[in-house]
């Protein structure tokens, strides 16, 4: 499938600048260029909860689902040329209509070295309870062809293994694949409940790309059971999860670090004393970077702050050794009803998304760059009705955004380069 070339971009780009919290409000196309690359094959195609992936080398990895009246089955393309051009698409369930899927809890995939690229995603059980699996296929040939599925999860005997989702993974520059994900094994389901009400992050890593993988390893227990967990690795070892608890009914967002790459996670810190009290789950988990030994951690809370802050979506950096090195700043004003954060980093930069509402009637994925000491770029919004949106950064001055537009015959997709100037 090849993408569309630059041309003038259409009304659904709209860039638009608002205030920016501390920083003066200026043309956000000072900061960005953007050029749509929606793959041709993608127009009256309806599709759902997209997910993207960069690699060294220009390569990229978009997923999706589709859903038919036999369920919802996951797809792959890949492109090696930063998006010009992409694979024809390929379904990656051996099962028809098996895949478990929803935008907070999609397929996810990640490129390791070489050719190595592995995608996860939530596979229904065929006793029709409410019961999935982690799966996972892996490649060493950038996707091109791929090995025979393999469950992540290792409680398929117990009893109170029901759902498993929710699903984050990464692959080291040396090829060591880790998986977190949530589930409920060691919670007591009430009766006639298909999940729990306080679940755990568990994790499991793979020594050979993504086709075997060793024990589980719970990361955190008192665990929000429907907001995804976010899992960053550096290229010493550290792993970085960042999560909602439930601790005492309070919903705030949780830091896990690994010294020992996954084995163990000796340090899980509170980022921010919210003490968000919500009887119902919020389906909204928290957005991560790690540079080195720390970065940033974005989180939607529902409450107002101590200082008067209203209820939206708030950043903080953060350190392994201490956690927050700061208090929380607002990354998007209570006005834009933001939710969804979504963090990448490009190199000492990070690039924040959000799906917002910047006008009356309209939803946009809203993007903005976060600097080393916190200060932030004007808006940028991009799409009409936006429903989902993922990112991912590629080195210091790229990055790529795919979003869903809803239109009167269905979600439909969009692939966007964004440059920085």
């Amino acid at each position: 499938m090849s993408a569309r070339p630059m041309h003038r971009l259409p009304a659904a780009f709209a860039v638009l600048a608002l205030l920016a919290g501390c920083t003066p409000a200026t043309d956000a196309r000072h900061w960005a260029s953007v050029r749509e690359l929606t793959p041709a094959g993608f127009a009256g195609r309806p599709v759902f909860d997209p997910g993207l992936v960069a690699g060294p080398g220009g390569r990229l990895a978009l997923t999706w689902v589709t859903r038919d009246s036999l369920g919802a089955d996951v797809w792959l393309c890949t492109s090696a040329d930063s998006g010009t051009h992409f694979s024809p698409p390929l379904r990656l369930n051996a099962r028809p209509g098996k895949v478990s899927s929803f935008p907070e809890s999609r397929p996810v995939a990640a490129f390791g070295p070489g050719g190595t690229l592995v995608v996860a995603w939530a596979a229904a059980r065929d006793t029709g309870r409410m019961a999935d699996d982690v799966v996972t296929r892996a490649s060493d040939d950038g996707g091109a062809t791929f090995a025979p599925e393999t469950i992540l999860n290792d409680d398929l005997a117990l009893p109170a293994s029901t759902y498993h989702g929710f699903i984050g993974l990464e692959v080291t520059p040396r090829g060591r694949a880790l998986a977190t994900w949530i589930d409920g094994r060691a919670a007591t389901l009430a009766p006639g409940e298909d999940e729990p009400q306080v679940a755990q992050v568990w994790s499991a890593a793979s020594e050979d790309g993504g086709r075997r993988w060793g024990a589980n390893v719970m990361v955190a227990d008192s665990v929000c059971p429907c907001c995804r967990p976010a899992l960053r690795i550096a290229s010493s070892g550290l792993v970085a999860v960042a999560y909602r608890g439930v601790h005492g009914g309070m919903r705030d967002p949780h830091l896990a670090v690994s010294r020992d790459g996954g084995a163990t996670f000796a340090r899980d810190t509170l980022l921010s004393s919210d003490r968000w009290a919500l009887a119902a789950c919020p389906v909204a988990g928290p957005a991560l970077t790690l540079v080195r030994d720390g970065g940033y951690v974005a989180w939607f809370s529902g409450v107002r702050g101590a200082d008067g802050s209203a209820p939206g979506i708030y950043f903080a950096p953060w350190q392994a050794e201490q956690g927050p090195t700061s208090g929380r700043q607002p990354l998007a004003a209570d006005s834009l009803e933001a939710a969804h954060p979504m963090l990448v980093s490009l190199g000492v930069m990070t690039l924040a998304g959000v799906l917002a509402r910047p006008e009356k009637g309209r939803h946009a994925l809203g993007l903005r760059t976060l600097a080393p000491d916190g200060s932030a770029s004007p808006w940028l919004f991009l799409g009409a009705n936006a429903r989902a949106a993922t990112l991912a950064g590629t080195d210091s001055q790229h990055a790529f955004a795919a979003w869903l537009e809803q239109t009167e015959d269905g979600p439909r997709l969009r692939l966007a380069r964004i440059s920085l100037l």
